[in-house]
């Protein structure tokens, strides 16, 4: 979605006299577009004033190097307020929660999310500021008929799941909330304290005085210390900043402590808007969604350009980290959704397409596609921005030009094992299916598919990564297991026509060299197709019975410590390769 950039449609690189058009949203100024005429802009600004809060044409000149660039106001407009119609917005799906701890899960908040998003925004609050904050949870209830529309809307989905009546299923469901809310407020009234007040570490400590060692009840009555703070803070971008500053100034590392924050900063970051607040200032939608990107890898470093906030840096970190799934899965949900969307990546056709094959350069390498099924399926629906057709003749164009985009033939088979788990895969099976079996034929090597240039580990470890997509594919059962066999078959030529084994296992290194070479070409991540394997493991296993191996094993080494830790882990490595 082209609002994800900050910048609209953007200007071209390098011009040094722009005209923004810039909309007032909540208490700050966002980039809408940036045009070449000050003409333009204005139509513009004009034309979005009726769905906005306000607008405003800054001129922005860039100078020359060295200096800092201008910005002069040129028009600036609020439009009057006549309250915006609050809608429940629709869903195809909702998690069926059974028991009242089932509403605060994930896939419960994201529901939530996505039904309340318009009044969520419009007050700066999250899904679980409603949930573990009974003055909001009231407020909510009251406000219209908002909370009756959605409670209907989801038991009805639920109904067809459960074979339960929808009302009896409308009444389940306004029970759970009624024990939120009473769970709420006694939960306010025993933790009568404030992390931004205490500190987040004082305020944790006290939370556990209060539970023991209940692990649950330490994690319901934290958040809602920390939701009591958050709804204070009026910018959902900030109770980020707060969450992540607060948390790091507190040095806080505990898992459970580092869950907490990774919930509440997960249903922040779920909104669009603030995705487009972290990245700050883009060009276009295409290097927006290279920044996010960089934002999910922990490489994110804002630029001046962009004005990215520093907790973006911070971010960024923890998710490369790998210390906040239900945040990154947050981050990674936005980027698919505003791929699969129809906004131009830029406004140049070619620049539109060049963006296309650089985020398909990132999204696949040797450890399989990133983003999984979900990523075949959202690169397949953002093609249909370059194609008039729709419906299935529009899918299976979709899919061949994906197919011709792609630069190996291992990606363009590890696309379609990946998009058959999706929803335009099973929809085109016989497509997926008849694309893939001449990227597998028995005429094709390894070479052919991954290139003769790529040194060995990364060549082996894409093999093995397009050997276990297939294995774990929900391509037809004949299909799967014939392509399987055959990227085995591959594997295991290469090993003998190649030397590998030869290579690997130089008859001049010490035994403890090869032992440990073998053992490392066998890893999982490189070696995962089963007659592949089984040449590796006979000549390890060849190597272990001979006499006295232990004692060749570890020559050069001085120290019984250093002798038995050696043994210890190769030991420990054959256990994990399945070879003992």
């Amino acid at each position: 979605m082209s609002s994800l950039t900050g910048g609209g449609r953007g200007a071209p690189i390098g011009r040094r006299l722009n005209f923004e058009v810039q909309t007032f949203k909540v208490d700050h100024w966002v980039i809408e577009d940036s045009l070449a005429t000050e003409e333009e802009a204005r139509a513009l600004a004009t034309k979005l004033l009726p769905n906005r809060e306000g607008v405003r044409v800054v001129r922005d000149f860039a100078g020359v190097p060295g200096k800092p660039a201008t910005q002069t106001i040129l028009f600036s407009e609020m439009r009057e307020q006549r309250g915006r119609v609050i809608q429940v917005q629709p869903v195809d799906t909702s998690p069926v929660c059974t028991e009242t701890h089932d509403y605060l899960q994930a896939e419960s908040r994201q529901t939530i999310s996505k039904l309340l998003r318009q009044y969520l925004e419009e007050r700066s609050l999250t899904a679980s500021e409603l949930l573990y904050n009974a003055a909001e949870m009231k407020r909510a209830v009251n406000f219209e008929n908002m909370v009756p529309t959605a409670v209907g809307r989801v038991a009805s989905i639920q109904g067809k799941v459960t074979g339960q009546d929808v009302r009896e299923r409308r009444d389940l469901i306004y029970t759970g909330l009624s024990d939120l809310r009473v769970r709420a407020e006694a939960g306010q009234k025993k933790a009568a304290f404030s992390a931004r007040q205490d500190g987040f570490r004082t305020a944790m400590d006290k939370v556990e005085a209060l539970c023991g060692s209940d692990a649950a009840q330490v994690d319901y009555l934290s958040k809602i210390v920390l939701c009591r703070d958050m709804v204070q803070i009026r910018t959902l971008l900030g109770k980020v900043e707060w969450l992540l500053e607060t948390a790091g100034e507190a040095g806080a590392n505990k898992p459970a402590h580092i869950n907490i924050i990774d919930t509440l900063v997960a249903d922040a970051v779920s909104f669009p808007s603030v995705l487009q607040d972290l990245l700050g200032r883009q060009p276009d939608l295409g290097t927006a969604l290279m920044r996010m990107l960089d934002l999910l890898e922990g490489g994110f470093e804002g630029t001046d350009r962009e004005q990215a906030p520093p907790i973006s840096s911070v971010l960024s970190r923890w998710l490369g980290l790998g210390h906040a799934p239900q945040s990154w899965q947050m981050v990674l949900e936005g980027f698919l959704r505003s791929l699969r969307g129809t906004a131009p990546l830029a406004r140049d056709p070619e620049r539109n397409r060049l963006h296309m094959t650089a985020i398909m350069g990132r999204v696949f390498s040797p450890a399989g596609l990133f983003g999984g099924s979900r990523m075949a399926d959202a690169l397949s629906q953002g093609y249909l921005r370059f194609i008039e057709q729709g419906g299935g003749e529009g899918r299976r164009l979709s899919i061949d030009g994906i197919l011709a985009m792609l630069p190996t033939m291992r990606d363009r088979a590890l696309y379609l094992a990946e998009l058959a788990g999706s929803d335009i895969g099973q929809r085109e099976m016989e497509t997926v299916v008849a694309r893939l079996r001449p990227l597998l034929s028995g005429d094709r090597d390894v070479n052919q598919l991954v290139g003769a240039q790529v040194p060995l580990k990364p060549k082996m470890q894409a093999m093995a990564s397009l050997y276990r997509t297939i294995v774990e594919s929900e391509l037809p059962d004949d299909a799967r297991s014939g392509a399987a066999d055959r990227v085995d078959e591959m594997v295991a030529g290469y090993i003998v026509s190649a030397r590998v084994i030869e290579r690997l296992d130089d008859p001049s290194a010490i035994l403890r060299i090869r032992a440990i070479r073998l053992m490392q070409f066998a890893a999982n991540d490189v070696l995962s197709s089963p007659k592949a394997r089984k040449i590796v493991r006979d000549q390890i296993v060849g190597h272990l019975r001979q006499p006295n191996f232990d004692g060749k094993f570890v020559e050069g080494l001085d120290t019984p410590q250093e002798q038995a830790s050696a043994l210890r882990q190769f030991y420990s490595l054959l256990r994990q390769a399945q070879f003992m």
